[in-house]
């Protein structure tokens, strides 16, 4: 009787469950059918297929203009000047007298010396006809050949004392807004002015890190001036390089020419100059194609499956600079594959994608300013 019973529940219990699993398993069916009457998830990007570009990368650094001719005029002596023969920022002319100082004493010392001149010479003159005719001794005839060439030294000196007082224009050139007067005096060494030559040419001072591409005496460079308004680059030959990298800033130094420089460019002006590297060939990809994590840079291929469906790819990527809207690929990427480019964020590893119209990257000799 307990037996029966006992098989009786054993059976209600069987049959409960053989139910709900049966209600379970028609719900799960349901689900899948549910599910897969929904599309397959999916993400539409552009499109771009990558191409080998040739492309001249640069840097850009800052210089300076230097005129050909410069040179700060001093006095050598002291002295109250007496004439004034240029204002601030006049042309002068090679050999114009500028500033005179007060010479009045060397210059009478000066007519008492070449008396003294005159005397000694007739008198040398009156020695050596004497010594040729044995009248005097050699002592004698010493003695009036040195008096004679210590007076013609003591011209040679005054008349140098003299030129030190007065100061003349070395070159044609521009002088500085620098005033005097006369009567000012002036003591030794004093900064009179400096004079800047009219050559058309000025000289283009820069430096380069020693990480950078060692350049040649005679290679180019671009020269543009950063003052507002000026957009042109002008070449510039390299004439001149430092003979050794400076050990405090590890840079070396070079000077340009510029044939037509002093038409736009003012001494000491600040420049920028472009430094073109060799030429080579890259891949170049749109910068809304990178994407980046903590892993690094990549981006997405899109590659036909079975079905010729377009599957997202995910590909690890190394970049070198930036050139406007457009990445530098060194590694990871080659010519010819199709990658997603505005849109690219929205993919992950084998999502279905359907392409946009396809835009070639067109190729182009990139040099930036």
């Amino acid at each position: 009787m307990n037996i029966h019973r006992w098989l009786v529940a054993i059976l209600i219990i069987a049959l409960t469950i053989s139910g709900l699993g049966f209600v379970k398993f028609q719900q799960v069916q349901a689900f899948i059918a549910m599910a897969e009457s929904f599309p397959e998830p999916s993400a539409t990007v552009n499109t771009t297929t990558t191409k080998v570009t040739e492309y001249q990368a640069h840097n850009t650094i800052m210089g300076q203009a230097v005129a050909t001719q410069v040179v700060n005029l001093q006095n050598e002596l002291s002295g109250q000047i007496t004439q004034v023969n240029f204002k601030a920022g006049d042309t002068v002319k090679k050999g114009q007298l500028l500033i005179a100082l007060n010479s009045a004493e060397e210059e009478a010392q000066l007519l008492a010396a070449k008396a003294n001149f005159t005397l000694a010479k007739n008198t040398f003159a009156r020695m050596e006809q004497l010594f040729k005719q044995e009248k005097i001794s050699q002592q004698e005839y010493d003695s009036a050949s040195a008096e004679l060439a210590v007076t013609k030294a003591n011209i040679k000196n005054l008349q140098s004392i003299i030129a030190k007082k007065r100061i003349v224009a070395p070159f044609d050139g521009t002088a500085g807004l620098d005033t005097y007067q006369v009567g000012q005096f002036l003591s030794a060494n004093s900064a009179i002015t400096t004079l800047i030559g009219q050559e058309p040419q000025i000289w283009i001072d820069f430096q380069l890190p020693q990480t950078q591409q060692h350049l040649a005496v005679g290679e180019v460079v671009f020269v543009k001036a950063i003052k507002q308004g000026a957009t042109d680059y002008k070449a510039a030959k390299v004439i001149a390089k430092n003979s050794q990298i400076k050990a405090q800033s590890r840079h070396l130094s070079y000077r340009a020419v510029l044939t037509d420089g002093r038409d736009w460019l003012q001494h000491n002006e600040m420049v920028k100059v472009k430094v073109l590297e060799a030429k080579q060939n890259v891949v170049l990809v749109p910068a809304s194609a990178i994407n980046r994590d903590r892993n690094g840079n990549y981006l997405y291929t899109l590659k036909q499956d079975k079905e010729n469906d377009y599957r997202a790819h995910r590909v690890e990527v190394t970049l070198a600079k930036r050139e406007h809207d457009n990445h530098i690929v060194l590694s990871g990427i080659e010519e010819g594959e199709l990658i997603a480019t505005d849109g690219a964020f929205k993919l992950r590893p084998g999502l279905l994608v359907f392409p946009k119209l396809e835009n070639t990257l067109s190729a182009r000799l990139l040099k930036g300013e």
